[in-house]
């Protein structure tokens, strides 16, 4: 009898469903999986001896679930329907700060500094304050020093932010993507399958934590929608799986 065991292993790839940014791969993932639920409508048997006449049955949705553990800007962008704003080691000048003049304050920057670059902090009467008196540099910004200059006032700073990413939450209800697993089959030395996932929509995370005492998962679930694009006799709107046979 021929061995058809299984364990999947692969690389899970995401782009928009419009095709506006490349296929991507999603990183280290360990749970790629799907859910269908059934409507089922049954006619009894009445004529005698108990059981079903009759049963139609039709499938009322299909649902995925992705277990990432890369905390990418794009994979939690998905987990909290966000957007991702680019931000660039541009020099930041001017940018305003409130201060209440309180021993051990942080006052956090809009983006987080490159502390290997400058930072210059002016107080309300445009007055350079002085680092290791009045402040100290912070990974966020600047931390008030007891016995300060800096009092309850707006104070301006010029830095050079880090590169990275700014994730603006709970913006992105609306958008689509696809789905693309190249994936290997373990228990039969590594040969090939994909799985295509033409149109899906994911929903926000329950819990993502962001302070433990062991490696953070990110738990994304998604609605597989029909795609109107897939045309044709006895193709499938909402996936596809590809196996060789060797």
């Amino acid at each position: 009898m021929i061995d058809y065991s299984f364990i999947g292993a692969g690389s899970v790839h995401i782009q928009p469903y419009d095709k506006s940014a490349p296929l991507l791969p999603m990183g280290n993932i360990s749970e790629f999986a799907f859910s269908f639920e059934e409507e089922k409508k049954e006619q009894k048997n009445f004529l005698g001896g108990g059981g079903l006449r009759n049963v139609v049955s039709r499938i009322s949705g299909i649902t995925g679930s992705i277990k990432a553990h890369d905390f990418t800007p794009a994979n939690i962008a998905l987990a909290l329907r966000a957007s991702l704003d680019a931000i660039g080691a541009t020099a930041i000048t001017d940018e305003q700060v409130t201060a209440h003049g309180v021993d051990n304050e942080l006052i956090p920057f809009r983006y987080i500094p490159d502390l290997t670059q400058s930072i210059s902090v002016k107080d309300s009467d445009d007055q350079v304050l002085v680092l290791g008196t009045d402040y100290a540099v912070a990974r966020s910004g600047i931390r008030v020093l007891g016995g300060t200059e800096i009092a309850s006032e707006t104070l301006t700073v010029d830095y050079t932010p880090k590169p990275g990413h700014a994730i603006q939450a709970l913006v992105e209800s609306g958008k689509e993507f696809s789905l693309f697993m190249e994936g290997l089959n373990d228990a039969q030395e590594g040969r090939p399958f994909t799985i295509r996932v033409y149109r899906a929509k994911f929903s926000p995370v329950q819990n993502l934590g962001f302070i433990s005492d062991d490696f953070a998962e990110i738990d994304l679930a998604m609605d597989i929608l029909s795609d109107p694009l897939v045309t044709g006799s006895g193709l499938s709107p909402f996936m596809q799986l590809d196996l060789v046979e060797e």
